[in-house]
């Protein structure tokens, strides 16, 4: 499977073409109070409750940073009004290294994304098996889907940012790191 990355500066695009050394963010390095680029509000956030956080109030009020594994809420009401059932619910923020690619080459998602050069990666798997062997852990990688409910992980994000068409690898935990990448895993391409 093809996938596209896209690169601030065009020299580090070389590292991906001839092979070197390649740093892996956190995904909280993606993490911001504004949608803009490729940064999002709700970047590492795991919610698989159905409903916005925000309906649970006051009952439930999460500090930032903050949040719960396992809830369960029933037959709840504030003020009158009933509060959403919740069984087994999650919201909680989960770190890991990420790298992100598209599944389209486009000038449009560079310029969008602030980016200046575009690389194609040819056997994705091959990409996740390396840089697997280097961290020593498996990393999850598919294509993300996109949803206008409150559901978020780290594969399923708003539909505010379905234009990147994304496809993520996702390695849990850890700290920021780099690893070596072999020659002609990637090429270098035009944009389109």
């Amino acid at each position: 499977m093809d996938v596209f990355l896209y690169l601030t500066r065009r020299q580090w695009a070389e590292l991906w073409v001839n092979g070197g050394e390649i740093p892996i963010s956190l995904a909280s390095s993606y993490l911001s109070t504004v949608r803009s680029g490729t940064n999002t509000p709700d970047e590492n956030l795991i919610n698989d409750m159905n409903i916005d956080i925000q309906e649970l109030r006051p009952l439930i009020s999460v500090s930032e940073g903050g949040g719960f594994r396992n809830a369960t809420f029933q037959g709840n009401f504030v003020n009158g009004r009933r509060l959403p059932d919740v069984h087994d619910g999650n919201y909680f923020h989960e770190d890991g290294l990420i790298l992100s690619f598209s599944l389209r080459n486009s000038r449009e998602l560079a310029t969008r994304m602030g980016k200046e050069a575009c690389v194609k990666i040819h056997d994705v798997d091959s990409l996740r098996r390396c840089i697997d062997e280097q961290l020593g852990q498996d990393g999850t990688m598919r294509a993300c889907e996109y949803t206008d409910g409150p559901n978020r992980n780290h594969f399923l994000k708003s539909t505010a940012d379905s234009w990147q068409q994304e496809f993520r690898i996702f390695w849990p935990g850890g700290s920021a790191r780099s690893v070596v990448l072999p020659s002609g895993i990637a090429e270098l391409v035009i944009l389109e």
